[in-house]
């Protein structure tokens, strides 16, 4: 083994690395076997007690896709047509002609809705020119303005609109919970959208066809706000009877709700120590929790779980990890707390996680009437300071949004304003001045991606066309588990089949590229498990095509290495010349279909990407195996241990 202290350094690391990527997933199998094994009642306590730990494994481990896991995949198309329409100015006859001529054209030819609008404008009206009805300052589109720039800007904002739509879905899928959602672009109208583990079906469908909404509102009074959320906090604190009941329920050790409600306060209390941790990483001081940390007694439900913040000042009502805000907003709906609540005040979630955290959002206090809505919004950019280069968010608005902008600005200066989208806000900026004709621009950000996400927000205010569900497919749990179960036969029966003809055909040699080719089987999940990749039942027919291939490279060194022996070289002599003279027909091989798997990649969608990854990561890890795995075992078989290997 003299001299391979690198190539099997190399192996070492590779499986060690694969092997840390999948075990959470193999953890994951043995938890779930585990359930399985448990009644309803066990299993249902064992889930509240481990809530934390089963959460981080089921997101560490290897993604399955919605053929595997079951769920809901839906194809939005976007109606061009009403975006051509809300763009044009001074309507008639002949552009309505047009545009509704185009719409059924597109629809039957499956083609481009401006482009056919387009050549159905120009066949209707020979001399007639599209900037009548389409002007555009910012983009230089003047009334005199060809009508192929009018096509250049049209498609630029059917552009704009499809990407809109994507970062409203995206946000709304989000917000729904989904594990590894696929949100892809079809062409230049559709969206196709894949739900892993949703099950709720009607919800989905009014998530995404409903027209999003960007509402701008001031915060709530800051004094007004320490006063209410303490009275929130006292209405949730625990009285005497509820210690004394606590106190005799721990005494009875056969009672079941003794032991549901010490694990619930020791949930609570690990909890509350995460979210104070976080909260004050970013705030400094903040309200202490009533009662010493780790008290047996009873719980406040609220401080559990929420770090309270408010101050003077500040309209945050506190800090709370994101896996807790759906219990916060359930302590919230409680008719008493809502009378609680400053009048005119409602509590809503930050969309981002506080800047320096993971997970943790905040709950801010934003008043009910909107001052104004995301239909004001002509234009928004991102720009950069000429002093400090710090970027900034740029934004215009019309005439009518620009009158109430200044108003509002004027009297609140120094006050805060919440951009909300979807019921979450997404940027809060101080008002430093009155802003008269409607050009704003926001301030203070951390980067040029918060900049360009306040920007998509604003973008965002509502779908600037709307979007239709065309095609809906559903996916039951059971047929995942079928398909999952389809998927590992047809691996363990390939895998079985190589195995037994490179045994049989190649004998000691072909066991050396069967102990190959598992190991590649275990690099490819690990790969996949490393890069967040989703395994899907195209991948898995991908895997089973890498099991094929993954012996060509062996058979071609075995077949040379016979070559050479046949000329009287050693075996030892016999192998490296094999190895050296195939090389380069194996690379040639595997590089060609590597980069077919990246065409597939770039250019297919849903299942064809599915199949690509495992494809790509099965041919770099069939590589490695075949040239270097395969080379070290030969090596410490002829060199260390003196043995005769066989080729058959």
């Amino acid at each position: 083994m003299q001299g391979n202290g690198f190539k099997l350094g190399l192996t070492i690391f590779f499986v060690g690395l694969c092997g840390f990527y999948l075990f959470p997933s193999v953890q994951n199998l043995y938890v779930s076997y585990q359930m399985d094994q448990m009644s309803a009642e066990e299993r249902q306590e064992y889930e509240r007690e481990n809530q934390q730990r089963l959460e981080s494994i089921r997101e560490s481990s290897l993604n399955l896709g919605l053929d595997l896991q079951g769920g809901m995949h839906v194809t939005l198309q976007m109606q061009v047509s009403s975006l051509l329409d809300q763009l044009a100015s001074n309507k008639d006859a002949a552009f309505r002609e047009a545009l509704n001529a185009a719409s059924e054209r597109a629809q039957q030819e499956d083609i481009s809705v401006v482009n056919a609008f387009v050549q159905e404008f120009e066949s209707r009206n020979p001399d007639g020119r599209l900037s009548r009805y389409y002007r555009s300052e910012p983009d230089n589109l003047t009334r005199r303005s060809s009508n192929d720039e009018v096509q250049d800007y049209l498609s630029s904002r059917v552009d704009d609109a499809l990407d809109t739509a994507m970062q409203i879905v995206r946000n709304r899928v989000d917000r729904y919970g989904v594990t590894e959602p696929s949100i892809q672009q079809q062409g230049s109208r559709r969206v196709s959208v894949e739900l892993p583990g949703v099950e709720e079906e009607e919800r989905v469908r009014n998530l995404l066809e409903s027209a999003s909404q960007l509402t701008f509102h001031l915060m709530g009074e800051p004094q007004q706000l320490q006063a209410s959320v303490q009275r929130i906090i006292d209405y949730y604190e625990p009285t005497a009877a509820d210690s004394a009941r606590i106190a005799e329920a721990s005494t009875d050790t056969t009672g079941q709700a003794a032991g549901s409600d010490t694990s619930e306060a020791t949930e609570g209390t690990a909890l509350a120590t995460q979210s104070q941790q976080d909260a004050e990483s970013q705030e400094g001081t903040a309200l202490s929790e009533p009662g010493s940390e780790g008290s047996s007694g009873p719980q406040n439900p609220l401080l559990s779980v929420m770090q309270p913040l408010p101050r003077q000042g500040s309209p945050t009502v506190g800090y709370v990890q994101g896996p807790d805000t759906a219990q916060v907003n359930d302590l919230i709906r409680d008719p008493e707390v809502q009378n609680m609540i400053p009048s005119g005040v409602q509590f809503l979630w930050t969309g981002n996680p506080v800047p320096g955290t993971d997970n943790t959002y905040a709950l801010l206090a934003v008043r009910d009437e909107a001052e104004l809505t995301g239909d004001v919004i002509t234009e928004a950019s991102v720009t950069f300071s000429r002093q400090t280069n710090e970027p900034k968010v740029s934004m215009a608005m019309n005439s009518e949004g620009a009158r109430i902008w200044g108003r509002v600005t004027k009297a609140n200066v120094g006050e805060q304003v919440a951009i909300v989208l979807d019921g979450r806000v997404y940027s809060y900026p101080n008002i430093e001045g009155p802003i008269m004709g409607g050009r704003t621009e926001i301030s203070g950000l951390e980067s040029r991606q918060e900049a360009q996400d306040i920007v998509t927000i604003l973008q965002s205010g509502s779908m600037q066309a709307p979007v239709d569900i065309i095609e809906e497919r559903t996916v039951g749990p059971s047929l995942g588990e079928a398909s999952i179960r389809a998927g590992l036969i047809s691996v363990i029966v390939g895998l079985l089949l190589v195995v037994l003809f490179m045994i049989m055909y190649y004998h000691t040699a072909g066991v050396v590229a069967d102990v190959a080719l598992l190991l590649n089987v275990i690099l490819i999940l690990g790969i996949l498990a490393g890069f967040n990749a989703t395994l899907t039942l195209p991948g898995i027919a991908g895997i089973v095509l890498t099991i094929g291939m993954a012996v060509d490279a062996n058979v071609l060194i075995y077949d040379r290495v016979r070559e050479e022996q046949a000329t009287g070289k050693t075996l030892r002599a016999a192998i490296s010349a094999g190895y050296e003279q195939s090389l380069s027909a194996i690379l040639d091989a595997n590089i060609t279909t590597f980069f077919m798997g990246v065409i597939l990649y770039s250019f297919g969608v849903g299942p064809v990407q599915g199949f690509a990854v495992t494809l790509m990561a099965g041919i770099l890890s069939s590589l490695f195996t075949a040239i270097i795995v395969t080379r070290l075992i030969f090596d410490y078989m002829v060199e260390e241990r003196r043995m005769d290997v066989s080729y058959g």
